[in-house]
């Protein structure tokens, strides 16, 4: 009773912010915009092939730092001295991870001995399920753990339409998160014609996310929009990005975006 309960007369500090997108300007003085908070979790959702894992990317490599700000000036990293980095990859082969992961190395300009990935796609779901909360709990990486990312979450679960396990998987999220002040993102697929994700895993998740972000990619142009769909704290801008001929993700500035066709703003995405 004593550890939850609030006072209404005490101090409570906000969440540390873990990863940004942009700033705002509150009385005079400017604000990073949370993505992602210590203590939380987020998601990234997209129809199939729209660039999630590129977007994934680009919050990975900001929350590192080093040169990714060339590519990706918006996005940042707050409090990350000697905290992990760690991705579990649940439906690509190795090589396609390997991809991934030496895409953030690129970004960040070479590797980064705290940045560290796991290829689960050849492991049951429970084992997987298992395996992520070993690294949380027992690994070397314990309370050293900054940024999680799972790519993706229905692959912890058999049934993404049992609410059961839906359920399950949340509440883990919220334990993770909460018991070791880390931040872990991960992806939702659309259910095919709508803007909706899988399941009861889709639901659940988004209900109890700080943070949703809904990914768009224009076929025409070949940029990919991200909007903040839902969120605990100020939605960030609409961010618009490309890829560069290295296969590198870049933010495109706003002013650019009237000279681009088909691309939606804030104003009516």
């Amino acid at each position: 009773m004593q550890d939850s309960y609030i006072d209404p007369a005490e101090e409570i500090k906000p969440q540390p912010v873990a990863v940004s997108v942009g700033s705002s300007i509150y009385k005079g003085t400017q604000f990073a915009i949370p993505f992602g908070s210590y203590g939380d979790f987020s998601c990234i959702v997209g129809a199939s092939k729209s660039r999630k894992t590129f977007f994934k990317s680009m919050i990975v490599a900001g929350y590192i730092g080093e040169q990714s700000n060339i590519l990706n000036p918006s996005i940042k990293g707050h409090q990350t001295k000697d905290k992990f980095v760690i991705e579990f990859d649940t439906e690509q082969s190795k090589f396609h991870t390997q991809r991934v992961v030496r895409r953030v190395c690129d970004m960040v300009g070479g590797n980064y001995d705290l940045y560290k990935t796991f290829s689960l796609r050849q492991y049951l779901p429970k084992e997987r399920f298992e395996f992520i909360d070993w690294v949380i709990y027992e690994s070397e990486y314990k309370n050293q753990i900054g940024l999680m990312s799972i790519d993706g979450y229905v692959d912890l679960v058999t049934d993404f339409n049992s609410l059961e396990q839906a359920t399950g998987l949340t509440e883990k999220l919220l334990e993770w998160t909460s018991k070791q002040q880390m931040h872990i993102t991960g992806i939702l697929h659309k259910n095919f014609g709508t803007s909706k994700p899988v399941g009861h895993v889709g639901s659940s998740v988004l209900k109890k996310a700080e943070t949703v972000a809904f990914i768009d990619n224009d076929k025409e142009t070949g940029y990919t929009s991200v909007k903040c769909e839902y969120s605990r704290n100020i939605p960030f801008d609409d961010l618009l990005f490309g890829v560069n001929d290295d296969w590198l993700p870049y933010e495109i500035a706003e002013e650019n975006f009237p000279n681009l066709p088909n691309i939606k703003t804030n104003a009516n995405f």
